[in-house]
């Protein structure tokens, strides 16, 4: 049942064979267009029907059956189901779903009218199902502030009395929000509400016994999640959970762009269920969580916001997610009498734990809403405004040509021969260019070389020079290429097109065999860069500084490096360390489009010496595979695996893919606690290569650096704005530098300066007001200066400490603090104030008459009547 866009064979007198590559169709198609349906090679009679009305195609997401969830919709099929997908231009009705068995409803992004949930709610009672499938807080797709939870459950977080909160007028006034209103209306017939928590990639393997779930977990041991939801419980008579996350979650557990703490209740059954069932009159309903589990590999439509082709992963696939899902279908689909769960043989769930914000009315909204602005003329209400190529919109996107290779079954290793490249559908007169081609044996050696324009020969074999097509008034273009292969080659070999590093076509064919004896001659030690040219097979010795600690990429591997260039060598001793110098034989094979040394016959460490500084380059390509490099842009895609989580650094239009394995130590959660899609960062690695993508390999956390140029920013003094004189303190000045290199700290009070914090000694300062002036630089050059206001005071409680703080600085002698003290502590008891004021006076007047004397003249200048007298 699944989508194939074939390639077509067509043999000429059995000798000529023409390849054509027909690429994947990215057609427009609208609410008017005629819906996919699948009809089961072996019907049961019941049929499932997909929801396509309420933006299940938005941003990234692909979710119909057709495309990105077609391997959830085949395996139905595959189970008997006449599987349907329902896109219309008015409100859904009852009408439209009462023919069906099961109403799936994939991440809603378009919230649902009033009369709709009416509809799907006499719909179960009468005898229906509807299965649920939410997602994570804040995946907002189409920037509308509605989230799958959200529409699923009723009402918009922090928003509860008014669904088009922050809404523009036309948005308000969009045929998408008419007859939307707030309500807990999950929660008020089905006994269950999408929780507004983030968990991250977690493995869900807390599964409730199929006993006690009606058989729906048989078979289920694991379900994953990349970035999800759960569930709370409100009514355990009609709701019941059925597989939970591990216990002992915390925030680190949390997907990371998480506006809050992401982990609510810590894991386990508290967190409430990723995946659960509910029983309303006749009918039922299921829930789970996340999308990614329920999605494929194959998007159909172009992104309605940017008109760029669409990423999705193979989760349908992954652990146990497909039994899970399709054994919720099955049991949606059965018909069963019992009203509630208090009628059936199974133990019923307690009432979920909530936060006071889990309340519907007590909601808030923790940070603005959308997460980001839409693109100036994306409009998510108004079709019309989509890109091409999009659900909804009616254009198509610019057409992609047809290529066909024309070449003979069997390609000669003694003699050159000719390939035919050639291009239908373009435009009259157009030119494209960046092709390439070449020829390899399974495992990736390459074979061919491709005659130049020029009419030289290559030096090595591998992929031709670039070439361009140019279309005839036809719109067709047809290249002829000259080619030779490695006479020692011979078997099955692939035939591939490229353009850039994208794969076009790859055709078969058969290479003639003449073979020969391998040479056992010594071999000279040659650079890396000619190892990388030598052919498949061949011997080589090279040397270089082991760059990578062995053991990252598999076995005790490690990536190779010296003047010329970098390399992979796949071995399996131990013994050695990143910044060995090492000199080793071995062959020189390909993988996976990865050039290795395998089969090492000599491996020796003849000293050590630093590692290669890294190279700013601008994309990852074959000239600077193996070698340690930097890029510069900004994170996009970010994806979490079981092994390893991916990105794509974004320059100038350019996408890089970067990998992180597990096996660097480098955790998912830690990074996207200090990294989030659209950080503008500097990434350091591996240039290498997987089957046709380049990828940067990162190896330590410390190599992925923010970019961005913040100077710093001077916060306050911690409302730090008088001191006593004779008291010591210790203010830390608070500045913050987003970019993490901040460099100096200095204060400046009176000519006095100090480093990062605020240093007061007793009587280091007479009674008055001072300026703070405080200035902090980073290692980029930027300065911040900022001045501040403070008073130094002398209070009346502190008189008795002046007069001993002068004394222990030498202002005057015991005798004298005797006299001083006791008079100090006549102002400080007195019982009036015109009693206090004349005590203060012979105060001042002792010290005055003995200024210069039996006291320093410059300690009257610490006497100022206490502003408390």
């Amino acid at each position: 049942m699944k989508r194939r866009w074939n390639v077509v064979w067509m043999l000429v007198l059995t000798v000529i064979m023409t390849v054509t590559a027909v690429p994947i169709p990215f057609q427009a198609e609208t609410m008017d267009d005629p819906a996919p349906t699948i009809i089961p090679e072996s019907p049961n009679g019941q049929k499932v029907l997909f929801d396509n009305m309420h933006g299940q195609t938005a941003g990234q997401a692909d979710w119909v059956m057709d495309g990105a969830f077609s391997d959830f919709a085949e395996g139905i099929a595959g189970n008997g189901y006449q599987v349907d997908e329902l896109r219309k231009n008015s409100p859904l009705t009852v009408e439209d779903l009462e023919e069906y068995d099961v109403f799936v409803i994939p991440e809603a992004n378009i919230p649902f009218k009033t009369s709709e949930q009416d509809a799907m709610v006499t719909y179960v009672e009468n005898g229906g199902s509807i299965f649920f499938i939410s997602d994570h807080y804040n995946a907002d797709r189409n920037k509308n502030r509605w989230d799958s939870s959200e529409i699923m459950n009723g009402y918009r977080r922090g928003a509860h009395d008014d669904p088009t909160k922050g809404m523009s007028q036309d948005e308000k006034n969009s045929e998408a929000m008419q007859g939307v209103e707030s309500s807990d209306w999950l929660s008020d017939n089905f006994g269950i509400r999408f929780r507004y928590n983030a968990p991250g990639t977690v493995v869900a393997d807390h599964v409730v016994d199929p006993a006690e779930t009606f058989g729906i977990t048989e078979g289920v041991s694991e379900v994953t999640m990349h970035a999800g939801s759960t569930l709370a419980i409100t009514d355990p008579e009609t709701a019941k959970g059925i597989l939970y996350l591990p216990e002992n979650l915390d925030e680190s557990d949390k997907w990371g762009p998480s506006v809050d703490e992401g982990i609510y209740h810590g894991g386990g059954v508290e967190e409430g269920p990723y995946a659960a069932i509910s029983k309303l009159g006749e009918g039922k309903a299921a829930f789970i969580g996340d999308s990614s589990p329920v999605e494929d590999a194959t998007p159909k439509y172009r992104n309605e916001e940017t008109g760029k082709k669409k990423r999705t992963y193979d989760g349908f696939t992954d652990a146990d997610n497909g039994t899970l899902l399709l054994n919720m279908v099955d049991w949606l689909a059965e018909d069963e009498a019992y009203q509630d769960f208090t009628e059936a043989d199974v133990p019923l769930d307690e009432v979920s734990p909530l936060l006071e914000k889990e309340i519907p009315e007590h909601t808030t909204e923790p940070e603005a809403e959308p997460w980001t602005d839409p693109s100036p003329g994306y409009d998510w209400y108004d079709p019309s405004t989509f890109a091409p190529g999009s659900f909804g919109s009616s254009e198509d996107p610019v057409a992609e040509p047809e290529f066909t290779l024309d070449h003979e079954t069997m390609l000669p290793n003694d003699q050159p021969f000719t390939i035919d490249v050639t291009a239908e559908g373009l435009a009259p007169g157009q030119t494209v260019s960046g092709y390439n081609l070449g020829i390899y044996l399974d495992g990736g050696q390459q074979i061919a070389k491709v005659q130049n324009a020029d009419g030289s020969w290559p030096a090595h074999y591998g992929y031709s020079e670039d070439f361009s097509l140019q279309a005839d008034s036809e719109g067709t273009a047809t290249r002829t290429l000259t080619v030779q292969v490695n006479g020692d080659a011979t078997g099955d070999a692939n035939i591939r097109l490229r353009q850039g590093s994208t794969n076009l076509i790859t055709t078969t064919a058969t290479v003639g065999s003449d073979g020969g004896e391998e040479s056992e001659e010594s071999v000279e030690p040659i650079s890396i860069q000619e190892a990388r040219h030598t052919a498949d097979g061949q011997s080589v010795a090279v040397e270089g500084v082991i760059t990578t600690e062995p053991g990252l990429f598999g076995g005790k591997g490690f990536y190779l490096q010296d003047d010329t260039a970098g390399i992979y060598v796949f071995q399996h001793a131990d013994g050695y360390s990143a910044g060995d110098d090492v000199k080793l034989q071995g062959t020189l094979t390909t993988y996976q489009g990865l050039k290795e040394i395998t089969d090492i016959q000599q491996l020796e460490v003849t000293g050590k010496r630093d590692l290669p500084a890294f190279t700013l380059v601008d994309q990852i390509d074959e000239s600077n595979q193996g070698e340690r490099v930097s890029l510069e842009g900004n994170i996009q895609n970010l994806t979490s695996y079981w092994n390893a989580f991916e990105f794509d650094v974004e320059n100038e239009g350019n996408l890089t893919r970067v990998r992180v394995d597990d096996r660097t130590d480098i955790s998912f959660e830690t990074f996207t606690s200090n990294f989030q899609e659209g950080d503008e960062v500097s990434v350091s690695g591996i240039a290498s290569i997987f089957g046709d993508t380049y990828q940067l390999l990162v190896t330590e956390a410390d190599h992925v650096q923010p970019t961005a140029d913040h100077p710093p920013v001077i916060n306050g003094l911690s409302d730090f704005t008088s001191f006593a004189i004779t008291e010591s303190y210790q203010v830390p000045v608070d500045v913050m530098d987003e970019d993490g290199d901040l460099e100096e700290v200095v204060i400046d009070i009176n000519e006095k300066q100090m480093e990062d914090a605020i240093q007061l000694d007793p009587l280091e300062y007479t009674p008055g007001m001072y300026e703070v002036t405080v200035t902090a630089s980073d290692e980029a050059g930027h300065v911040a200066e900022q001045t501040f206001s403070i008073e130094a005071v002398l209070p009346l409680s502190a008189l008795d400490e002046l007069v001993a703080e002068g004394a222990g600085q030498g202002y005057f002698d015991g005798k004298m603090e005797k006299r001083l003290m006791k008079k100090a502590n006549d102002v400080q008891t007195a019982k009036n104030a015109p009693s206090r004021n004349g005590k203060w006076q012979a105060l001042i007047h002792q010290m005055e008459a003995q200024a210069g004397k039996k006291v320093d003249g410059d300690y009257l200048d610490f006497w100022e009547k206490p502003a408390d007298f």
